[in-house]
Formats: C-alpha cells, structure tokens, sequence
C-alpha cells in the first residue's frame, strides 16, 4: 500500500496531507516499510498536515519581525464575539452558534480569497449585513494589532515563497485532497515558482471487486458491515479492512455497537479487548466527558451556586477527592432529603460537615473549602494566565482527576484540558486582564467547541466517517448509507455570506451542480481505496422506506454474497437451542449477629414478594429520594411525625388534651412545629423559607384539624410516641419503631401507626390486614393489645382505620379480635421463619409496575415468559 510514499522520501519531497489522522496513518505507513525493508533506523520522513505545515513555514522565517503574530483559535474566538456583539441585533438568542458560523464563513472567504469589498457589495439580508461588518471590523483589530489568523496564514506562505523569505522544500506531495482551494493552490504554484517539484499522491483506481447490498435498516446494515469484516480477517488476519459511516456525527456510539454485534459477537462481556476492536474515528465534545464536566462545575461553584443535581453528580464522581465513595455516598443521600437549590460551598459545607467522618467525606470537605478560599480572590480582574494556574491549583486541591492510575485515553484526555489551560492562557494577546467568571465562561465555551478523540491502537476494525478517509488506501472497505437521503447529501451553503457572492467565487455547495460533483469525486475516490469494495445501504429508517442513491447507477456492479446481518449475538440465549445452566447457590440461612434492615416493613414485604424482602432487607438495597424542587412528599411526612411526636411526648391522656385552651393548644402546636421545621429552616434559601413559611400554616391547620378528632374518640393515655423496641424473634433481628402506644379503657393497649400520604386501609374486604406492619408491633409488646390504627393525617380529612376488641371501628367483629389477632400472629412468624431460612421466591403475580424496581435483579419478566 501507498507504493508512492517510499520514491517520495526518498527524494526527500515534504508530504502534505487534508488531514492529521492521514499524517499519522502515512508515517505509520512508511515505518511499516522500512521494517518489512529491513531497516532498522530511519530519519523521520517530513509529512505534516496542511495547517500544521503552513504554520512552521511562518516559524522557519529567519527574520520574523515583519511578520503578523498569529493568535490561536481561542484568541480569534473572542475577537470575533467581541465584533459580532458589536454588530448583532440586541435580542439575538445565542451568540455563541452565530460566532462558529461566523468562523466557518470567514475561512471560506480567506480559502477562496474573496476580497471584503465583494463581501460588503454583495451583503442583502440582515444576516449577510451584520457578517459584513463583523468582518470588516475583525480583519481591521488584526491589522492594527498586527496579528493574523489561522485561516489568513495561507497567504502570508505564499507571500514568504514568492519573496523567497522561506526556502522551499525541493519536493512536495499533496495528499487526500479531495478539491484545492485557491488559497492552497496558490501555495502550490508558488512552490512551483520556488523550483519546487509539486504532486499529488496517485488516486487508485477503480475497485477490481465492487458489489452492493441492501439491508432491513441501519442497525442491520452495521451488523452486517461488523460480521463482513469478522469473516475476512478470519481468513487473513493481516488484511487491512475499514468501514466508512456518514452516521458517525449523529449515532457514532450507536453505529459501533452494531459493528461490534457482527465482528465480534458477546463483545458486552468479553472485556475491553473486544470493545476495542471497533475503533470509532470520531469523537464527542471534550465537556461531555465526565471528568472535564466535573472539572467546570467546581469552576463555575465559584461565582454561581450549584443544584443539588450537579452537587449529586460531583459527590458520586471519582474524579474528585478519592477513589472511595461511601462517605460521599452518606452525604448525598442526606442531601436529597433537602429540596433543591442553589447551593454556595459556604451553605454546603455547614451542612455537611460533622455528618460523615471519613476519608472521602473529609478529602470532599477540604475542597470545598478551597473553593471557598478562592472566592476570596475570584473578586478582581488578572491575567488568562493568572487565573488558569488557580484553576489548576483548584483542581488540584480536589485531587483531580482522581486517585487511580490513568489509561491512555484519560491520560490523552486530562492532556488536552491542560493545552486548554495553556490556551486559556495565550489569550492574554486579546484579553490582557478579565475576572475569574469571565474565565470560566470562556473555557466551558471552548471545552464544548472542542471535539476530543484519544489516539489510541488502530484497532482491528477502523470505523470512520466520509471525509476521514481521505487519501487512505485499504484492502477491503466497506461504504455504508448509500441511500438516496444522504447521496448525495444536502448542500451547506453558508448562511452569512449571499449567494450570489458564493457563485462568483465558486464557494463549496454554491449550487447544486457542485455539491452533486463534489459527491461523485468524493465516492468514486472513496470506491478506489480499496481493491474489493461493498455498499450499502438500508431499506428503511423506521419510519420510512429509502431507496439506493443515484449515485450508484453510474458504477458496475456485482450482488453483495458475504455474511448477512447475523442479528442480536444475545438471541442465541433464548432459542430453542439455548441450553440455560442453573447453579445451585442457595441464599443464606440468617446468621446470629446478622441484622435485617427495614424493620417491620421487611415482613410485609416478606408476605407479598419474598425477593424484595431480601433485596431491601438483607442485602440493604435502597432506592434513593428523588432531588425535588419543592419539599419532598417523604420529608413532607417525616416533618408531621416528629411535630406529632413533640405535640405528644408528654403522654397526655385525652383528658388532658380536652382541657388544652386555645392559647395553650397554639402555643404547643407552635413549639411543636417550630422543632419539626428547625433543621430544615437551617439551611433553607429565600425561596424555601417562603414554602416552609407556607407549610407551617398548614400543619396548624392540620394539627388543629387531628387533636379535633383526637378528642371525640373514646378515653384513652398516650402511654409511648416513637418507641424503639429491637426484636429477634425466629431468629430474624429487628429494629422497629411504633408511632405511638395508647392505654385504652380496659386497660389493653391501642398500636398507631400514622400515615401521611394517600388515605389507607388497614384491612381488606375479607376483614385481614393488607400490612402486616402493625401486627408485628403488637407482636413484640408484653402487655395485652387491644387493637390496630392507622391514623391518615391529611389536608382533606383525618380519618381512623382501625380494628380489635376494645376499638369503636370495628365493632362488627370485636368478638372475634382474640382469634384474629393470633392468627395474624402466626402469618408474621410464618414470614419471619421465611426470612431465616433464606427465601428468595419471586411472585410472579406482581403486575409489571410493581415488579419493575427490581425487574433486573429478579429478572421476573424473563421468568414469566418462561412460564
């Protein structure tokens, strides 16, 4: 492969190439050469990408001082937002979109050397106008300033090679060009001026075996592309085979997963190896990734709160503090009983600190106070230098990236945010001074500008898109989505600059014609690259049929007769073939130390989906709190029952809450409130204090509304609120907690349980306990217990569900409570015994809403179709 690259060396011609991804591939190229040559040592061959090359030719010059200081993209950037604000409309949404098609249409006019005063002419619609003047007020900030661009250094090259200011490589090859811009062949022709001898790499021809395929849609069609390739490199494992995807922009994770599925089916759990062997050419926005994401949220808690979200997402990160998370974990489940918020390092860290000693929490609470002692400084303008050393001095502080040795690719990542560091730096050419939150904007821009992909081993399979393959050569290829939706594909004119302009100059997708051209010489280039070439493309994109591109018509060929779509590798789990292996690994009996979580609950459970008892109870699976805007439903009803719980402490009798005054019985409502809603008020913002503001007056309401109805029941004294009782009945220990304990009349005793939700039934319509919570309560008390009750407190109504001997609620069944209470006695041991022993049964029953928390786990939708 590349035949030409060796003779070019040889005579010592400079290699240019589109493209940095064909600079790598054209030097690993030639190493390979020279090691199948047996040559052991070379000089390094000269082959630069083009943009690459025109900059050393600028830093070649022996004298530099006539020349321009270029500034980097990040400096043009902020020159060109600096232009645009000046000559944009007021009300326009977002800068930021308009300045990268700005740039986009500026380095079309300095590639096709279109001269501002057309540009300015030409300009009609308010768009072209407002890029008119931007740009005439740009090109004159880097004339008076004498810097130039990066898009403008062509011209400056040409200039160089015409005064023979540099000195001209004796030879040049261009390669993977697929159209030459005036501004490049105006380089070439002073090259060629120079003495130099200029070429262009040898296209290859036409592909000796070129056969098409179509396929049900584009999750086939890459499966069958992934199993193609499996099956030649089984038959030569030297082969070089790539595939080419236009999808890769849209759907690269996508597209790789389906090329997995076909070259190397189980690659989900065959480690990184196999996931590896699909190497995807293109990559995703450098603040996508998570370590740069957690990076600018600590940067911008400086100036700006944080919301308990992004607050969640940095306390469970790696990146940050240290390798453990069980504190962190601790800290951020008690967090979200809070509602959300902006949250100051200051307001966090008072919250926080003293609820979780260890390592991690400690580490998480030292930087935080390094974002608080940088607070102090953020206040005044610096350098970009400055401040990107405190930046990295903050991160640091946080001990970023983390504690674990770094992979390549985090290695490569953590590198680039570093040069973006550097950038930030450099652009003290355009910005002398500006303050830390003016820092940070600009960074988090660039960082989501910036598309980072890891240079990592070629892989087995490269997956690329269309224009990456430029200039590359393979022996077999594979050319996907070629459908009529994106061969040709739609032309993209720019939107700031007019028409007219574009077709004088004969701008890329001016017209149709050209974008129709361009995409012939772009796949008959692409159908050369490889002796034996497939395209293909799919039947239908899920919501409509496509058809094969017009593009094809014009090309000889042959039916596609390799590997079909091979389908999901998963599907051969569950067919008639499918031989499924049951491992004998019984759950455990409970130990004599061993302490099941969840209290009385953990038996309800128990009685209704065994699996969940022992997910939740055992295992001590929790589901966490959902961060909510407002005061969560859960810490809505925590705060009722510790008012309840205050309101009650004494353990009056009901005669002594009859003789409550009503300055006495809003003084004790009061105080009892006031204690439930003090640890919230604590760290609430103006928004919450008005909501906490807004639901103390409804808990008076409500607490007025329950002793109301407290005082119409028959006579009764409190005699426990809150009672902690530890149980280890058939073996199963218990922690549990009742509401409250009332001494009836008859001296037997009433077990509450108060419910703040939705109103509930304490019984069905058979007359037996839907929750077995408050049996297993009266179960563990030593004195006779003369009924049950649930007591819903809510807004709309107070209502009692209750059952037993000596209770007016159910008085249908008084006589019965004897035999009813031991027999629901025996239901709870039955559960507890279970628990011991180790039952895990699935109830296949459970309706698919609640089987879905633990659907996973338990796997019952499989096990129901199996049934």
């Amino acid at each position: 492969m590349y035949l030409w690259l060796k003779d070019a060396i040889d005579r010592d011609a400079v290699v240019i190439t589109a493209s940095r991804r064909l600079a790598r591939e054209l030097q690993a190229a030639y190493a390979a050469q020279q090691l199948a040559a047996g040559v052991r040592s070379w000089v390094t061959p000269s082959i630069s990408f083009w943009n690459d090359w025109c900059k050393r030719q600028l830093e070649a010059v022996a004298d530099p001082l006539p020349l321009p200081i270029p500034v980097d993209d990040f400096s043009s950037s902020i020159l060109w937002e600096r232009c645009l604000r000046k000559h944009a409309p007021e009300d326009l949404p977002a800068l930021s979109g308009v300045i990268r098609q700005a740039r986009d249409a500026w380095q079309r006019l300095k590639a096709w050397n279109v001269p501002l005063a057309d540009l300015a002419d030409s300009a009609r619609s308010p768009d072209e106008q407002m890029f008119a003047a931007a740009a005439a007020d740009y090109q004159a900030r880097l004339e008076s300033a004498a810097w130039t661009d990066r898009d403008s250094i062509p011209r400056l090259v040409t200039g160089l090679l015409s005064n023979k200011l540099s000195s001209a490589p004796k030879a040049a090859v261009f390669a993977g060009f697929d159209r030459f811009s005036p501004a490049v062949t105006e380089v070439i022709d002073a090259l060629t001026a120079a003495g130099c001898s200029v070429q262009t790499a040898p296209v290859p021809g036409t592909s000796h075996q070129a056969s098409v395929a179509a396929f049900a849609d584009h999750d086939a069609e890459m499966r069958a592309a992934g199993a193609w390739a499996r099956h030649i490199l089984q038959n030569d494992a030297q082969a070089k085979v790539a595939i080419i995807s236009p999808a890769l922009q849209s759907e690269a994770d996508r597209t790789a997963r389906m090329v997995r599925e076909g070259l190397a089916p189980g690659w989900q759990y065959g480690g990184e190896g196999l996931r590896a062997a699909v190497n995807v050419s293109y990559g995703r926005k450098l603040s996508d990734f998570p370590a740069i994401s957690s990076a600018l949220l600590i940067l911008r808690w400086i100036h700006h709160g944080l919301s308990t979200r992004e607050i969640s997402l940095l306390l469970r990160s790696k990146c940050l503090a240290s390798q453990a998370l069980a504190g962190r974990s601790r800290l951020e489940l008690a967090l979200r009983r809070l509602p959300d918020r902006a949250w100051s390092a200051g307001s966090l860290l008072r919250l926080l600190e003293g609820r979780d000693e260890s390592a991690d929490s400690l580490a998480w609470f030292r930087g935080m106070e390094a974002v608080i002692a940088l607070q102090q400084d953020a206040q005044h303008a610096a350098s970009p230098a400055y401040w990107a050393g405190r930046m990295d001095s903050l991160l640091s502080a946080w001990r970023w990236p983390g504690e674990g040795a770094l992979t390549s690719s985090e290695f490569q990542l953590i590198n680039r945010w570093r040069d973006l560091l550097n950038e930030l730096a450099r652009t003290a050419i355009v910005t002398p001074q500006l303050r830390f939150h003016e820092a940070v904007q600009r960074l988090a821009s660039l960082a989501a500008d910036v598309i980072f992909q890891a240079e990592a081993d070629a892989g087995v399979v490269p997956l690329m898109g269309i224009l990456e393959a430029a200039g590359m050569e393979f022996d077999h290829l594979w050319i996907s989505g070629m459908h009529a939706g994106l061969w040709p594909p739609a032309g993209n004119p720019s939107s700031l600059l007019s028409r007219e302009l574009q077709k004088e100059f004969g701008l890329p997708d001016a017209t149709p014609a050209d974008t129709l051209l361009f995409s012939r010489r772009v796949l008959q280039r692409l159908a050369g690259c490889a002796p034996a070439v497939v395209l293909s493309w799919p039947g239908s994109d899920g919501e409509s049929e496509l058809a094969a591109s017009s593009l094809l018509d014009d090309m000889a060929l042959d039916i596609y007769a390799g590997p079909g779509d091979p389908g999901w590798h998963a599907t051969r789990f569950c067919g008639a073939e499918a031989t499924a292996i049951v491992t004998d690994d019984p759950v455990p009996a409970v130990t004599a130390d061993e302490s099941v979580r969840g209290g009385a609950y953990t038996v309800q459970r128990q009685s209704v989906e065994p699996f969940a008892a022992f997910v939740y109870g055992r295992l001590g699976v929790r589901r966490p709190d959902a961060i909510e805007s407002g005061i969560a439903p859960g810490v809505r009803g925590d705060i009722i029952h510790n008012a309840l719980h205050t309101l009650f402490a004494g353990c009056p009798s009901q005669a002594d809450v009859r003789n409550w005054d009503a300055e006495n019985l809003e003084q004790r409502l009061g105080s009892a409130i006031d204690s439930a809603l003090a640890d919230h008020l604590r760290h609430a913002d103006k928004t919450h204090m008005r909501l906490l503001g807004l639901e103390r007056a409804r808990l008076f309401r409500l607490l007025r509304s329950f002793v109301s109805a407290e005082i119409e029941r028959p006579a009764y004294v409190v005699v426990d609120v809150e009672k902690c009782v530890d149980s280890a009945a058939c073996g199963v220990r218990l922690k549990l907690r009742i509401d409250r304990i009332d001494r009836l009349a008859d001296g037997s005793l009433l077990v509450i349980d108060y419910k703040t939700g939705r109103p509930k039934n304490l019984l069905n319509r058979d007359g037996d306990p839907l929750d077995l919570q408050l049996v297993v309560y009266a179960d563990v008390l030593q004195e006779t217990v003369g009924g049950l009750a649930l007591i819903n407190i809510d807004s709309r109504s107070i209502s009692y569900k209750g059952t037993g001997g000596s209770v007016e609620w159910d008085v249908a069944r008084q006589d019965e409570w004897p035999q009813r209470l031991y027999a629901w006695r025996g239901e709870v041991h039955r559960a507890l015994r279970e628990i011991a022993a180790g039952d895990v049964r699935i109830n296949l029953l459970l309706t698919a809403d609640a089987g879905r928390p633990l659907a996973i786990l338990s796997r019952i939708e499989e096990i129901k179709r199996a049934h």
